[in-house]
């Protein structure tokens, strides 16, 4: 069906000649979001970046988040005030940087009688909220009646409800977001290379300084030859790895707590387009979140791990705990055979010796100079990944001794890849997607999928159908996803395994079937775009099975 091409494998080799050739101001190892918007800052600011990842962009944590744009009302409670304020701001930026990727929505806490969340309790964080976000929230917080409540969550528990807070956040596509910073970063000539692990640090010994950090030794998991990069200053942001990579240098000190969070997606529990905070049985909150128009996205569990870090199974003690969350507050909606799909990601927590539970330990950052020219930042929370990368490009610019006059942030003012030019995401929809529907007798669904996934990129995959109509076609049933996405992905977005394609790029490991009914497909398409034979094809439709976190 697809024209047989090799600009994929082509640029991968184009890009590792340049790792090996060049000296980088900047070279960062680990592509999570916190790598990915690092590179992203520092390339806009003029200088040499490269970064690199042993897995796939945001393969690790920031693809296993609960998909929330939030400033976390509930580290209110641990007095987490900074970072509820930069969380407030960092929120709104994202809605205008990304904005086809991200959307605010309303959440909603109900308060019972004898309940953890008492009137006053919500009374306080719901002001502070508003107050910390500068009244620049998408509305204010608000107190609902048990008939309000009730009449926007009708199978919500009533028995012993009172009222319900009512405030604003949002969601986004993580994956996606991790995606948009290193294309943003590439536009921006920033070197972003995928599977390529850091074998070893390249180090000299100074008189002065001890032993100084020069780039590193790394390998290519495709081909596993060497290759040899050099770096004027190493960044270390490789999130639950942290410890691991330090670790390379002799240096055996922890700087990490890490938690493991799991989600489940189900058919959907309540049809209103807001997330409820639901109580577990252990008084642990969690969300029951709007996924994809048909489905509840429900998380997160937080319990300290220690086994593999890079495959974190679901158990299913992990489903049976979510389940009886969400049955304590929609009673009897869902049983364990409802799961559709399920994912973990670990959170790289900074070790505090006074947090006495998981949930309890900062999501503040920290960025450690481990050894000359070498920066390590970890910790932090998904949404203010932005302000996390000013800060350590700062930080770069310090070490690298040049002024920061001459090079100053330029992201706050800034939009993301797909989502430059779009002011107003519902009048972008309007504009375009009743004429694509028109012209390419398409359904809505997936022609508001393509246009929300893609943002401003959606025209190249429309171009794609002018050229041949039949990549109009769905991968599979009942999902919005069309052939002519294969090309572009593989094309456009560094994706060179089934994985990278099913888990991360779209989410099709997340709802229906978790891909299994398309996954030949998909493989065979990538196949004819990647020059994989049918051996490499059955090897990739294998490793994608034992990277799905959970066996039903």
């Amino acid at each position: 069906m697809f024209n047989m091409t090799s600009i994929a494998i082509e640029q991968r080799k184009k890009d590792l000649e340049l790792l090996a050739k060049h000296e980088f101001d900047i070279l960062i190892v680990g592509a999570g979001i916190t790598g990915a918007s690092i590179a992203w800052d520092a390339a806009m600011r003029g200088l040499k970046v490269a970064i690199i990842d042993k897995e796939d962009f945001g393969a690790g944590t920031s693809s296993g988040s609960s998909k929330l744009v939030h400033a976390g009302i509930r580290y209110l409670a641990y007095g987490e005030f900074k970072l509820v304020g930069h969380a407030s701001r960092e929120r709104m930026w994202m809605f205008r940087a990304l904005p086809h990727i991200t959307e605010p929505i309303p959440f909603l806490i109900p308060v019972y009688k004898k309940g953890k969340n008492t009137f006053a309790k919500l009374l306080f964080a719901g002001t502070v909220y508003d107050i910390l976000s500068k009244f620049k929230n998408t509305d204010k917080a608000a107190f609902l009646s048990k008939d309000q409540t009730l009449e926007k969550i009708p199978n919500l528990r009533s028995d012993t409800l009172k009222r319900s807070l009512f405030y604003w956040d949002g969601i986004m596509d993580d994956a996606r977001v991790t995606l948009e910073n290193i294309l943003s970063a590439r536009e921006y000539g920033a070197i972003a290379v995928n599977h390529v692990k850091a074998e070893s640090f390249i180090t000299e010994t100074d008189s002065e300084l001890g032993e100084v950090v020069k780039g590193v030794n790394a390998i290519d998991s495709f081909s596993e030859e060497k290759i040899t990069i050099k770096a004027k200053v190493v960044i270390n942001t490789t999130g639950p790895w942290t410890d691991q990579v330090i670790r390379k240098l002799g240096d055996e000190s922890k700087l990490l707590r890490i938690t493991k969070g799991i989600h489940i997606i189900t058919k959907k529990i309540f049809d209103s387009n807001t997330v409820v905070v639901i109580t577990a049985d252990d008084k642990r909150g969690m969300f029951v979140i709007p996924f994809r128009r048909k489905y509840s996205l429900i998380g997160t569990t937080d319990t300290d791990y220690q086994d593999k870090f890079d495959h974190v199974p679901v158990t299913q003690e992990d489903i049976d705990y979510v389940v009886s969350a969400v049955n304590n507050d929609f009673p009897g909606s869902i049983t364990k055979d409802d799961v559709i799909s399920a994912y973990s990601g670990l959170r790289p927590l900074i070790l505090s010796p006074k947090a006495k539970s998981e949930t309890d330990t900062s999501r503040w950052f920290e960025i450690f100079e481990t050894r000359p020219n070498l920066l390590t930042i970890t910790g932090g929370k998904y949404t203010i990944f932005r302000h996390m990368a000013e800060k350590a490009v700062d930080k770069c610019v310090k070490v690298l001794e040049l002024n920061k006059k001459d090079y100053p942030c330029k992201t706050e003012e800034s939009q993301l890849h797909g989502g430059v030019g779009i002011t107003n995401m519902i009048d972008y929809l309007r504009k375009h997607v009743p004429p694509l529907i028109k012209k390419y007798e398409l359904d809505f669904e997936v022609v508001d999928h393509i246009v929300h996934t893609y943002g401003t990129a959606h025209t190249i995959i429309f171009n794609l159908i002018d050229k041949n109509n039949k990549l109009k076609e769905r991968i599979a049933e009942n999902r919005p996803h069309i052939l002519a996405e294969i090309i572009y992905i593989v094309e456009n977005e560094m994706c060179h395994t089934l994985s990278d394609f099913l888990l991360r790029r779209t989410q099709l490991q997340l709802i229906d079937n978790q891909a299994l009914d398309c996954v030949e497909t998909v493989a065979v398409e990538m196949g004819k775009l990647l020059m994989w034979d049918k051996k490499r094809q059955k090897e990739e439709i294998e490793n994608y099975k034992k990277d799905i976190m959970w066996k039903p």
